[in-house]
């Protein structure tokens, strides 16, 4: 246990100095997203995709450990989603607790502070000098990449996202730095399992393909002892059981659903150049997708320190980092490659967006800029110029190699090059000639970084826009946070003004970072108004009218995502909406109509035109009653919650229960009725003890004997053994964490050490 002197002793350590590298972020958060603070229906991004990936376990008629959810696109497993933060601490608790939609404004800005603090973490590898650590953790938590995710309501990604930083972490100190201790394998497992559980399988899968060629280069080197392997093993073990509770019921839904958009793995790649520009300029990598899918934008200045940490740097570190990067450029080409069959793989064939590898490889990009700056330093400090050895020319020319084989590779696909790519590959290309030919004096280094970030302001600019009204005194207020930031290192740091200069650039490079980031509208406040839909009014209406049904199905006519303001009123309300904007529904779900005898029956008990608000026509061959303007019809013949079928006739039962996984009824059955649960038939569904079948696609079973009571109930076995495999898993932890001196001390009798690493070797803070 840890005892309450310690942590009070830890919290001494922190000086009046330290705190500022740890509420700095939350300054920033509170300049970006203060307009967001009226909490009446205002959310932080676009919330259609927030609706879509939240209210659907929000909002489940209070059954919030219910299995199935029969308020969703004709029902679906809660238990199995492949999108779904159901399982992820920091998300879906907030949600039960407070018991309002808005509270993920909060949980989205809680993540853009893990994002930083992750990032300091990754960064600790490399140096320990807070300055250095808060301007690249900044670099991170607040690029692009993280703050479109935002912007675009992609909230499950950004949370996945944010704990990349850790998962390197764990996996360098075991591989890189020769830690092996039974801590950062389980640690490993942990931040896996909660990359997992947000629902972001993406880069889950896509940071583990990077790890993988960090792996295979060390193993191929020989610098995989027994010991990193075991730990590694050992951590592939813990994660898989620690992720099997949402993991095996993931894989058994996916036959078992569609998607609502068809997905084309190959579509919206990009060549090498776009790559370049997607980083430095923050534009897309494709025609095809929106900015937010693979627009980086972290600036030219940590892409400058990013290749002279690949020129200068440790062999172990940057040639697979280098390896990485390639691999990432050839992903992100998608279709536009002779290597397109590479998104034909297991599992990645049913990923689409190419340029969503950038989100994985941005922490080791921007853990290589920290790494160059480091370089910068100790080169100053020992009076050195960037002088290239005849080892690092080499090198370099293997590295420019590489690059022209993989455009090479591109070339039959080549489209025109725009402005923006055309001049990142002219910097880049520049930068690399000035250190390969003997030019990198500090003094040239610095001139070079000033004329860039220059030339990227003015690009910027012309790209996205100069903020302005309340975006640009957003952006004021950044500049002046940065300048007594700056103010508060030359204060505390004796250094020489070479020194100075860099750290200005540095900071000049966030700053513009953040300019682009407002020019595109990354931060930015959505409102719904939800308080002027008719839907309310509509429901009010429904509601005075008599019906025998426990819950009420509708089917709305309009496109579902133009109309989600329809779903979420239908969903609080407690009526099941056959029609809405989802990723996925199953490939039961009930039909709109039934022919049963000579009658036509419909699932929904109203169809209301909401199609009239886009085309102002009546859509619906005749209506009940309207609200402005909109129809809704209420058809003769309804199929009621729960029935039964005899002679080719629809009877009713009377409900006893009925709840989002269990439905009792009632009624004077007979051998050889069915008996039919309105909903989407999927495997697990049990009727009376039997497993139910699919009948019409939906929820039914044939009485083989007479009897006045039915129950169905939803008790998928892939839940169970997922949910017993992940407790197996947290008790394996547990164990494992209380036995760890032990397991250390016998890995270590069998594990040979690794020669090529001097693990007792001080590692000296290198940047001052």
């Amino acid at each position: 246990m840890i005892s309450v002197d310690f942590v009070k002793e830890k919290i001494k350590k922190i000086t009046s100095k330290e705190v500022i590298y740890y509420i700095f972020p939350v300054f920033l958060i509170a300049i970006l997203y203060y307009s967001f603070l009226p909490l009446n229906q205002v959310y932080i991004g676009e919330w259609h995709d927030i609706f879509a990936n939240s209210l659907y376990y929000t909002l489940v008629d209070n059954h919030y450990l219910a299995t199935w959810n029969n308020l969703w696109s004709g029902g679906f497993p809660l238990t199995a989603n492949p999108h779904s933060d159901k399982y992820y601490v920091f998300s879906f608790p907030f949600y039960l607790i407070f018991q309002n939609l808005t509270i993920v404004n909060f949980i989205l800005l809680f993540h853009l502070l893990i994002a930083y603090f992750a990032f300091f973490k990754l960064g600790s590898l490399i140096t320990k000098n807070y300055n250095a650590l808060l301007i690249f953790s900044i670099f991170f938590a607040f690029s692009g990449a993280l703050l479109a995710r935002i912007c675009v309501g992609h909230h499950l990604l950004l949370y996945g996202l944010v704990w990349i930083p850790l998962l390197y972490y764990f996996f360098f100190k075991i591989v890189v730095f020769d830690e092996c201790t039974i801590l950062n394998s389980v640690f490993l497992s942990i931040v896996s399992a909660l990359i997992y559980f947000t629902g972001n399988v993406y880069h889950f899968i896509l940071a583990y393909l990077i790890i993988f060629v960090f792996f295979l280069y060390y193993a191929i080197n020989g610098k995989i002892s027994r010991k990193i392997l075991y730990l590694l093993v050992l951590s592939v073990f813990l994660t898989t059981l620690l992720i099997s509770m949402k993991g095996i019921p993931d894989l058994g839904v996916s036959g078992s659903i569609i998607r609502i958009d068809p997905i084309d793995p190959l579509e919206g790649g990009g060549s090498i150049e776009n790559d370049l520009s997607s980083f430095i300029t923050g534009t897309r990598i494709d025609t095809l997708w929106g900015q937010w899918e693979s627009g980086v934008m972290i600036g030219i200045i940590p892409f400058l320190l990013m290749i002279i940490a690949l020129v200068y740097g440790r062999k172990d570190i940057t040639i697979p980092s280098f390896i990485a990067i390639l691999l990432s450029f050839i992903w992100a080409a998608g279709g536009k490659t002779v290597l397109f069959f590479l998104h034909f793989f297991p599992i990645v064939s049913s990923f689409r967006n190419p340029g969503r590898i950038f989100g994985a490889l941005l922490p080791i990009v921007l853990f290589l800029a920290l790494y160059g700056t480091v370089l910068v330093y100790e080169k100053y400090r020992k009076g050195d110029d960037f002088a290239v050895s005849s080892d690092q020319k080499r090198l370099v020319i293997i590295g420019l190699a590489l690059l022209i084989v993989v455009k090479l590779l591109e070339l039959p696909f080549q489209e025109m090059i725009t402005a923006d790519a055309a001049l990142s590959v002219l910097l880049t290309g520049a930068f690399v000639a000035l250190l390969y030919f003997q030019k990198g004096s500090m003094k040239n280094i610095l001139i070079f970084f000033i004329a860039a970030l220059l030339i990227n302001c003015i690009s910027i600019i012309q790209l996205h826009s100069f903020p302005q009204n309340e975006l640009l005194v957003k952006l004021v207020l950044v500049g002046i946070l940065f300048a007594g930031f700056c103010f508060f290192i030359m204060k505390n740091r004796q250094n020489d003004r070479n020194i100075q200069i860099f750290c200005g650039i540095l900071l000049a490079g966030l700053f513009l970072m953040f300019m682009g980031n407002l020019g595109s509208g990354y931060v930015t406040v959505y409102s719904p108004q939800l308080e002027k839909s008719l839907a309310p009014k509509i429901i009010e209406e429904i509601s005075k009218r008599p019906s025998d049904n426990a819950q009420l199905w509708v089917f709305e006519t309009g496109w579902p995502i133009k109309h989600m303001e329809f779903t979420y009123w239908d969903v609080i309300s407690g009526i099941h909406p056959m029609t809405l904007y989802t990723a996925y529904f199953l490939k039961t779900t009930p039909q709109l109509s039934y022919g049963i005898g000579n009658d036509t029956y419909f699932s929904a008990d109203y169809i209301i035109d909401t199609q009239y608000l886009e085309n102002g026509n009546q859509n619906i061959p005749e209506y009940t009653f309207k609200v402005g303007n909109i129809s809704v019809y209420k058809p003769e013949h309804v199929l009621p919650n729960i029935f039964f079928i005899r002679d080719n006739q629809v009877y009713p039962l009377a409900i006893e229960k009925f709840s989002p996984d269990e439905v009792i009824a009632s009624g004077e059955l007979l051998q050889g009725d069915i008996v039919i649960l309105k909903g989407a038939y999927y495997p697990g569904w049990k009727a009376n003890g039997a497993d139910a079948e699919s009948i019409g696609n939906m929820i039914g079973t044939k009485l083989p004997s007479g009897t006045k009571r039915v129950r169905f109930y939803f008790d998928p076995l892939d839940y169970k053994i997922g949910a017993f495999l992940s407790g197996c898993g947290i008790i394996f932890v547990i164990a494992l964490i209380i036995k760890r001196r032990e397991i250390e001390t016998y890995l270590s009798k069998l594990s040979e050490p690794i020669a090529s690493y001097n693990t007792k070797k001080k590692k000296k803070d290198r940047f001052n």
